[in-house]
């Protein structure tokens, strides 16, 4: 008798796992993201995750960097301006926008570096570092 009691037990934990899986992407396949915001609420982040995340071993570690949007869009800045403080420690990262406004340039024209997440920069704002599919890196003159 005591086998029976645990029959709503077992079918409640195979209803809960049905749903849990029901939310699985099966479409993307098993396979990890490329990054942590590729299937979020939050994909359009996804490109300056990974730009950021590579570039980090390509710029110093004290070096002053900005990060900017091609084409510039000061919502995106925002939040680029933030991943960039995350996942460039030990840099002085220079908002180009915050809360969705343009800082003046004077506020992050002094950074030796630039990230550009999106499409490469019409007139080349340095020397090029690095450039993948979702962006680029330049190492600008000194001023």
């Amino acid at each position: 008798m005591t086998s029976l009691k645990s029959v709503p037990a077992l079918l409640g934990a195979a209803l809960l796992a049905a749903l849990a899986l029901r939310t699985v992407p099966w479409s993307a396949g098993l396979a990890a993201p490329e990054t942590p915001f590729t299937h979020s609420t939050t994909p359009f982040l996804a490109p300056a995750y990974a730009l950021l995340r590579d570039a980090e071993a390509r710029i110093p570690r004290g070096a002053s960097v900005a990060v900017l949007a091609e084409p510039r869009d000061a919502r995106l800045e925002s939040h680029f301006y933030r991943l960039g403080l995350a996942l460039l420690p030990e840099r002085d990262v220079l908002p180009a926008a915050f809360f969705d406004r343009f800082t003046p340039e004077a506020t992050w024209a002094p950074a030796e570096y630039l990230v550009v997440v999106g499409k490469r920069p019409e007139s080349e704002p340095g020397r090029l570092v690095l450039e993948t599919p979702r962006g680029s890196v330049w190492r600008r003159s000194k001023r």
